[in-house]
């Protein structure tokens, strides 16, 4: 297979769309290609029958889609169910139980629900595979008071959660007086359709936060926050997301459009990796300050998605399998805050009966 950028169905704008669904007897991505969508989605899912060997490059890099899992959308027009998105499968020594229906993949698509619900049920000999509905476990600003060396995070960047995309990063916060709570900026909560995107760079005079929100990003994989200020800066990074957000000032590095995507790889045969495959779903970085001037503050980046590979063969990894947060935009001067890292997504890898 040479490159390949499948047409997202059901397109909603440019950042939403179907769950693309494509089923092969057998897969082979060659070395130096590509295989992508064409634009952000509710996710990309493969089915290979037979042995699928990775030479090149699966991506859904930067294709999250901005979705509310909790609301009616995709071409069924459902809500995904509270308990996300789910995929029995027979395994060795499972223990689930679950039964197959359309329903488990609400809210992706009519295509793909079809697809799913030719799955064998399993009551207490499989494993369920899945992707939390939400993750709200989102950081809010991390912030410098004056020339103080003390940090404040209001949720500080932890670990990948179990099953789940990463949320978005917070931008940086830079008060030259006491910190003030009111009004905080916050990173953006991820879905099973993408990760989360990143707040704005923030820098503020004396006790005030006018102005603060506008550096919010958008829950669900939607706009990053905007760089801004209430005092005089040289520069304030925007969030990633879809689309980022405005840079202001001379930032020198722009934040990027985007949030890590979603893939499902299904396998009846062997699953191979070359030294050369990479499969990715990661987020992008936020816009940073290059220059030697004070008063910056760079922007979040955006959260990485979720990789799940199952297998009925053997499994060979060689390569790079990753769903990684983008890059928080860095600061080089003083009275300056650094952009935070999206949070990883995890990432799954099964064999199955």
């Amino acid at each position: 297979m040479s490159n390949v950028t499948y047409t997202v169905p059901s397109k909603n704008g440019s950042y939403d769309g179907d769950m693309v669904i494509k089923q092969y007897t057998s897969m082979t991505i060659n070395s130096g290609d590509t295989v992508t969508v064409d634009q952000p989605c509710r996710g990309l899912f493969i089915y290979v029958t037979g042995n699928c060997t990775i030479n090149g490059t699966l991506s859904m890099n930067h294709r999250g889609a901005f979705a509310n899992p909790t609301s009616s959308g995709g071409s069924d027009s459902n809500a995904v169910n509270s308990n996300g998105l789910r995929l029995p499968m027979l395994t060795s020594g499972g223990s689930d139980t679950l039964t197959v229906a359309n329903t488990l993949f609400n809210g992706c698509g009519n295509a793909v629900r079809s697809a799913i619900a030719n799955q064998t049920s399993i009551s207490g000999n499989g494993t369920i595979l899945k992707i939390e509905r939400e993750n709200t476990d989102r950081q809010t600003y991390v912030g410098q008071i004056a020339n103080s060396t003390s940090q404040y995070a209001k949720l500080a960047r932890r670990s990948t959660i179990s099953n789940s995309t990463g949320t978005g990063g917070a931008g940086g916060y830079w008060m030259n007086n006491a910190y003030n709570s009111a009004n905080i900026s916050h990173a953006g909560k991820s879905s099973c359709f993408g990760g989360g995107s990143g707040s704005g760079g923030w820098n503020g005079n004396g006790n005030s936060t006018n102005g603060m929100s506008d550096s919010n990003a958008v829950d669900y994989g939607g706009a990053g926050g905007a760089g801004s200020s209430n005092h005089s800066y040289n520069g304030m990074g925007g969030g990633a997301g879809n689309p980022r957000g405005g840079d202001t000032g001379n930032v020198g590095i722009s934040s990027q459009n985007g949030n890590g995507g979603v893939i499902w790889l299904i396998v009846g045969g062997n699953l191979t990796i070359g030294s050369s495959g990479i499969i990715c779903a990661d987020g992008s970085n936020g816009g940073g300050v290059n220059s030697g001037a004070d008063f910056n503050s760079g922007g979040g980046a955006s959260g990485g998605g979720r990789i799940i590979l199952a297998h009925k063969g053997t499994y060979t990894n060689n390569g790079t399998v990753q769903a990684n947060g983008g890059t928080g935009g860095q600061c080089v001067s003083n009275y300056s805050q650094a952009g935070q890292d999206g949070m990883n997504g995890a990432i799954t890898v099964q064999q199955v009966l």
